[in-house]
């Protein structure tokens, strides 16, 4: 029997806690970047779990208490990166933290055992206990790993070529990773074999799925950036032609084009949308997208399109940093439910707009409220 070379988990430590320090220390972070980062995390206790199984003993289940968020945290970056509105709810939440319990009630099991002191004297309940936590644990796994692959594919037909590239990236990299953990090898080794090649298939299908969300999230930063430019750019000669060419008055805006972006923008508050495009509400409207930068500067006064929207969300920010019922929410949780998509934007965005950042604004409002309230007799 051939024996096992370690050294593939080296890499896998390495390679992780590079794109986990990256991602967690971006100015601008967004609620991808801390998922990917904790995803990287767990992988990389991955690799240290089985790098000091030999040294240490049974003690290396205490640190598989660390991986616990390996395929439930996928799904959640998975969710992130394709979903437009409100990617992540309380349940997916409440799924993925299901599934870090499993994997360390398994952790912990398996370091009882080890040290002979089951929590319970009949040893026969905790094994069966234990078999049916086995089988929810795989059985969740599995339907997770379909869904993060689901994610990308889903309204394929939609996405336009960058989205659909990175679609297909992704679901590839995922499905042949499964494939290279599961199948292939089964194919290529006998069982002697798969053991001593276990650490290369661990390593290189997890860094297949690390990898390509790394890709995509590139991309579509790229594409948020060509976006803003381009926004910029049609807004600029836009004011342009309005100064040489036409008069406000002879511009073609038309009412039921205003009537279709206030049910856009305040019917269905499309602004919550954290990745919100100009080409999005050109396509719901089906009218070309300078007739929307057009309305907006001209109609309803304001410089662009990512100021228009802004000012909404702001303006719905400012409504839930009064509300009484979710005081308890952080800053960034107020950043996110109202379409923004990190907390420095957030600030940046609200001080532009307001004159104080939210934490202050909210301050004020609580120094307001407690000097209106009636003392008491005494």
């Amino acid at each position: 029997m051939a024996m096992q070379n370690n050294s593939s988990y080296y890499f896998l430590v390495i390679v992780c806690m590079v794109l986990m320090l990256v991602n967690a220390l971006k100015n601008d972070k967004q609620l991808i970047h801390y998922l990917f980062a904790i995803f990287c995390g767990s992988l990389c206790m991955v690799g240290v779990q089985k790098l000091s199984a030999p040294t240490i003993g049974v003690y290396h289940y205490l640190i598989g208490l660390f991986t616990c968020a390996t395929c439930n945290v996928s799904w959640l970056v998975s969710r992130t990166l394709f979903r437009k509105s409100k990617p992540i709810s309380g349940v997916h939440i409440a799924v993925a933290v299901s599934i870090a319990g499993l994997i360390m009630f398994n952790q912990t099991w398996h370091y009882l055992v080890s040290i002979d002191a089951l929590p319970f004297p009949d040893s026969q309940q905790m094994w069966r206990l234990k078999q049916g936590m086995n089988e929810i644990t795989v059985l969740l796994s599995s339907s997770i790993l379909v869904l993060s692959f689901w994610e990308a594919l889903r309204g394929y037909k939609q996405k336009n070529e960058s989205q659909k590239l990175q679609a297909i990236i992704f679901a590839s990299s995922y499905a042949f990773a499964v494939f290279n953990a599961s199948i292939l090898p089964k194919f290529l080794f006998s069982e002697a074999d798969i053991q001593a090649y276990e650490p290369f298939i661990i390593t290189s299908s997890a860094l297949l799925i690390v990898l390509a969300m790394q890709v995509v999230m590139v991309l579509q930063s790229r594409d948020k950036t060509h976006c803003s430019n381009q926004i910029e750019s049609e807004t600029s000669d836009e004011v342009n032609r309005a100064k040489v060419d036409e008069p406000f008055e002879q511009m073609d805006i038309s009412p039921k084009l205003i009537k279709g972006i206030n049910q856009l923008i305040n019917e269905q508050q499309l602004y919550l949308q954290s990745n919100l495009k100009i080409s999005d509400l050109a396509q719901a409207l089906s009218v070309p997208e300078y007739k929307i930068s057009r309305a907006i500067r001209h109609y309803y006064k304001v410089a662009n399109f990512n100021l228009f929207i802004n000012q909404y969300r702001v303006k719905h920010a400012q409504a839930l940093l009064l509300k009484d019922e979710v005081r308890h929410w952080s800053i960034l949780s107020i950043a996110l439910e109202s379409g923004f998509s990190s907390l420095a934007t957030f600030n940046r965005v609200f001080k532009s707009i307001v004159g104080v950042i939210p934490n202050e604004f909210r301050k004020q409002n609580d120094k307001v409220q407690n000097s209106s309230l009636p003392e008491l007799a005494e």
